[in-house]
């Protein structure tokens, strides 16, 4: 195979470009008249102490709350920044010893039309609903903060949020309480908040980083008492830089706070392919939290399990690298920012290029659950530095199959993972890092060092840099990676631009990275107007150029993009994109059974996709693409539906279909499935998944009961079946039920 040397590909690349070029200028050289932004100063406030006691129901009837001086000012983030909300609010912030408390008055003209379909904690549907919010920035150094989310219905929702609003861990969790009641004018919300759940410096006096606000679902309104440009859209409720300050909290101690959360589980298990059949199941373990200091805390866990955690939703893969699932076990992600190192993902729906830590490397490999005898992690902050430490151990595994040879029976040792991260804040809004992880056995050990920064010298620049070594036994080659990267943003404009390069030897297993013995180049222009007429609201278009070389500087990848989508003033939104990608295959790969014989390969592609407003009762998303796939074509749809006609029940279903044709063959890469969830209140809910891939041919369902009988503790009834569809029959593989009670204990 022969190859293109640098210079010409990058003279092939432009002319590639030249339509995608002229199409980029013709927009920016439409006359835009922008409107001057005038930045306001961050407000402040201050709370009320009280000596009553508050009763949380969701009824601001307590005399202290009348004697509290309303916050009624919020302002649009979208879609008129900095314009009055358009429903009146009220906002009142209370506290005593132990608590703060928070009451809402959400005013609104049309009660009617208020969206409240959706009560289950912590539900992702909660983010299409009516809801209030508010954000805690408790260290005050506008970097990090604690996020809570509220609807008509009671719903409610807590996460963590770091680098400075741009990561968000959904699964932190604290016990707090919340009670909402719908009126004939407005609807109410009332939140306690216990200072013993929180992380904050001691000190006589405190202030803290604050905001709130609300979203008007119909209107697909959101605003907040300090508001941030509307550039970030509904992501800009979390940047931290622009918080208002909560002043004067006196007399309250961090608490060294400790719980313990012990569970016990019990059940049978099936498995087709060992010989005992039917098994009981009876486990214990404990997991405990400790506030070490009063803004670090320890967690530590014993004979951990996860068994009410949903599988993987099942991805289509048709690529020669790894996918990327998401961390969903609760251990692991509490505080999981922290360790938080690598080259950021260039979306959402892309897996990122590299990770030096990623936790499901722990206790999971080749699709099987290893058991972890046990682990501890601290984290937290001394003064500017952030700190991070995490130690697992993990037991050794050998597969227990009939009819396999002990040769080929998949076995693991009994392994150590330990984690240092430290980070330090400088300037305002930057910071320098360092990490070490390192994954050690009885016969080996493989280890990850890494340095990193990200310098904020404006609110709009933003930019971040990566250096790191693996280590291993009898390895001399070039195990180094290095990222540089800055993105520059405002209303009308988004710039983006990185270099990476990843030695062929550099090998984090503790880690993530999608390809190794590359250079890589990345730019991105996009271009957002908002015009405002004819029902559109906003406008993203622009290209992206992503280019892939070897160590010897040959092209290996090249992608080149042009995206357009339109956000509808309903909430809905259309969008296009033209693909063009070119592919130097160096080896053949194997595509669902089906070989690619190496080669060089130019095909373009051309994908629209339609998705409905998250308010409306049925709503989802329509993605076609179609177009030519390496030396023959591809045809793929992917529908993402919901159906929610109240609160309480809800269906999912998910489709991806794709069909590929080459010259001498046709194969379907498909994946089907969805869920069906029932709540029959906030702390009672059911949920059926069950999805189908044509990779693995086999039918998975996971029913789950969880009944929270108790603030913190928990009641899971658990039932997995899997199923064998090959040869078009189907077979039972395996099943397992379980219950499991925890008890969350704060002493």
């Amino acid at each position: 195979m022969s190859h293109f040397t640098v210079d010409f590909e990058f003279q092939q690349c432009w002319r590639k470009m030249g339509i995608l070029t002229l199409l980029w200028v013709s927009m920016l050289s439409i006359p835009i008249i922008a409107e001057a932004q005038t930045e306001r100063e961050p407000p402040r406030m201050s709370a009320q102490r009280i000596s009553e006691e508050i009763k949380v129901d969701g009824v601001l009837d307590e005399p202290a709350w009348q004697n509290v001086e309303p916050i009624r000012e919020l302002y649009q983030i979208q879609p008129d920044e900095g314009n009055p909300v358009t429903e009146q609010s009220e906002v009142r912030i209370m506290y005593d010893d132990k608590k703060l408390y928070f009451g809402f008055i959400f005013y609104d003209s049309e009660m009617d039309k208020i969206v409240a379909n959706d009560m289950r904690r912590d539900s992702t549907g909660l983010r299409s609903n009516d809801y209030g919010f508010l954000l805690l920035d408790t260290y005050n150094d506008r970097r990090n903060a604690v996020f809570f989310r509220f609807t008509p219905m009671g719903g409610m929702e807590d996460s963590a949020v770091s680098d400075s609003g741009s990561t968000r861990n959904g699964s932190w969790d604290i016990v707090w309480e919340c009670r909402c009641q719908i009126n004939a004018d407005n609807w109410t919300v009332e939140i306690a908040i216990p200072f013993s759940q929180l992380r904050f410096e001691r000190s006589d006096t405190m202030d803290w980083g604050i905001n709130f606000g609300r979203e008007i679902a119909r209107k697909n309104e959101i605003g907040a008492w300090h508001a941030a440009p509307k550039t970030y859209g509904p992501l800009g409720k979390y940047r931290t830089e622009y918080f208002g300050m909560l002043e004067g909290l006196e007399g309250i101690s961090p608490s060294r706070n400790l719980e313990l959360l012990p569970y016990v589980l019990s059940g049978a298990s099936y498995d087709s392919e060992t010989e005992n059949g039917t098994e009981g199941v009876f486990d214990a373990g404990l997991d405990l939290k400790y506030g070490v200091t009063p803004n670090l805390t320890a967690d530590l866990t014993f004979n951990t399990d996860f068994a009410q955690v949903e599988a993987d939703q099942e991805q289509v893969n048709l690529t020669r690298f790894s996918l990327f699932f998401p961390e969903q076990r609760p251990f692991f992600l509490e505080g999981a920012s922290i360790f938080d190192v690598g080259i950021p993902r260039p979306s959402f729906n892309r897996p990122p290029p590299l990770l030096l830590f990623y936790s499901r490397q722990i206790g999971l490999a080749a699709g099987r659950a290893i058991p972890i005898l046990g682990g501890g992690k601290m984290t937290g902050k001394i003064g500017p530095y952030g700190i991070g430490i995490l130690n697992v151990l993990t037991n050794k595994f050998e597969e227990d199959e009939t009819g396999i040879p002990e040769d080929d029976m998949f076995r693991e040792p009994r392994t150590n993972y330990s984690v240092l991260r430290v980070k330090r804040d400088i300037l305002a809004g930057s910071t320098v890092g360092g990490i070490f992880v390192n994954k050690q056995d009885a016969d080996a050990y493989n280890r990850t060092a890494g340095l990193d920064f990200s310098y904020r010298p404006t609110r709009e620049i933003d930019v971040k840099g990566l250096w790191s070594r693996t280590i291993e036994a009898d390895v001399s080659g070039n195990s180094n990676a290095f990222y540089f990267g800055t993105n520059w943003r405002t209303n009308l404009l988004q710039l983006d631009g990185s270099y990476t390069d990843i030695g062929e030897d550099f090998n984090p297993e503790v880690g993530f990275v999608l390809r190794k013995g590359v250079r890589r180049l990345q730019g991105l222009a996009q271009y957002t107007p908002w015009p405002r007429k004819f029902g559109i609201r906003e406008i993203q278009i622009g290209p992206e150029i992503d280019l892939v070389l070897t160590r010897e500087n040959e092209l290996e990848t090249q992608d080149l993009t042009f995206d357009t989508e339109f956000s509808l003033e309903a909430g809905d939104s259309i969008g296009f994109q033209l693909r063009n990608t070119t592919e130097n295959l160096r080896s053949t790969f194997i595509l669902e059974g089906e070989e690619i014989p190496s080669g060089e390969y130019n095909f373009t592609a051309f994908q629209a996709s339609v998705r409905s407003s998250s308010s409306r009762m049925i709503f989802g998303e329509v993605r076609l693409e179609l177009g030519q796939f390496y030396h023959g074509s591809r045809r793929g749809l992917l529908l993402d539906a919901t159906f929610k006609p109240n609160a309480k029940f809800s269906i999912e279903p998910f489709i991806e279909f794709n069909r590929i044709a080459f010259p001498e063959t046709e194969f379907d890469a498909n994946v089907v499935g969805g869920r069906i969830g029932y709540s029959f209140s906030t702390t009672l809910f059911t949920k059926l998944f069950a999805q189908w891939s044509t990779d693995r041919d086999v039918l998975a369902a996971n029913f789950l009961v969880n009944y929270i009988y108790h603030p913190g503790s928990d009641f899971y009834l658990v039932f997995n079946q899997n199923y064998d569809t090959r040869d078009g029959g189907v077979e039972l593989l395996d099943w397992t039920i379980v219950g499991k009670i925890t008890y969350w204990w704060n002493p």
